[in-house]
């Protein structure tokens, strides 16, 4: 007769009695084994419980696609049973335990379990080192903001309306957008324009365009499209030809 179903709190997703019960789910889906009708039932009623199992499966497919085989299970003591399959698929394929051995059968089954579930964290393990590298791959691949660097070219261009400032841009990743500003003594910040970065990765001669009197720019800023500054420069006003003071 099955056992008794462990009540859900809604106020407590993991209380003790989903715990012991998320400990005996864990371990006979490592196995592979079928879940014991009071327990299938649980999970069914309980959110918290059934989206354990669902991870718990998530991961042992993660194992699978990646051929992680049974063979990583440390062997049995002599007379104890063997692995038959891949972790995600281990399975009981003795037949029923005869009458006379009903006693025996719990102290075969645990060390059983104990090795499915070192090997499940060692390949959990493994899986977890293997994401870090791709990930590290991935953030060394990206251009590093320090590689980013803006120069001032030629004189600013007053308007009525504002300052043009020619600049060269460099070290911009290919295919990224790039915020401009421009800044004052008092750390007053105004848009200057974005600009697109072509795909050949060479540098870029861009006006940057804003409202900001010339006299008052005394810093150029660029950012990427998550608001990090990559690049900055202290400038000076120069005058235009002919032109006296600022």
């Amino acid at each position: 007769m099955a056992g008794p179903v462990n009540p859900v709190d809604p106020m407590n997703p993991m209380s003790a009695g989903c715990a012991r019960t998320a400990e005996e789910l864990t371990e006979l889906l490592m196995l592979g084994e079928e879940l014991p009708s009071g327990l299938a039932d649980h999970v069914a009623a309980c959110p918290r419980c059934a989206a354990e199992a669902q991870e718990v499966r998530q991961v042992l497919r993660t194992f699978e696609r990646a051929g992680f085989r049974a063979s990583l299970l440390p062997e049995p003591a002599a007379g104890g049973e063997p692995a038959h399959a891949a972790v995600p698929r281990l399975r009981r394929q003795d037949g029923p335990e005869p009458a006379g051995n009903t006693g025996t059968a719990p102290a075969r089954r645990r060390p059983r379990r104990r090795a499915a579930l070192a090997a499940g964290a060692l390949l959990l393990a493994a899986c977890a080192a293997a994401l870090g590298l791709v990930a590290t791959a991935g953030r060394r691949a990206a251009p590093d903001a320090a590689d980013v660097s803006v120069a001032q070219e030629g004189r600013m261009v007053p308007h009525s309306w504002g300052t043009e400032v020619p600049v060269l841009l460099s070290g911009l990743a290919p295919g990224r957008t790039y915020r401009l500003e421009t800044g004052d003594a008092h750390g007053h910040r105004q848009t200057a324009g974005s600009v697109h970065a072509g795909g050949s990765g060479r540098p870029m001669h861009v006006r940057m365009v804003t409202a900001m009197p010339r006299s008052a720019i005394t810093t150029l800023y660029v950012q990427d499209t998550r608001g990090r500054m990559v690049a900055e420069i202290r400038v000076t006003p120069r005058p235009a030809p002919g032109a006296t003071g600022v």
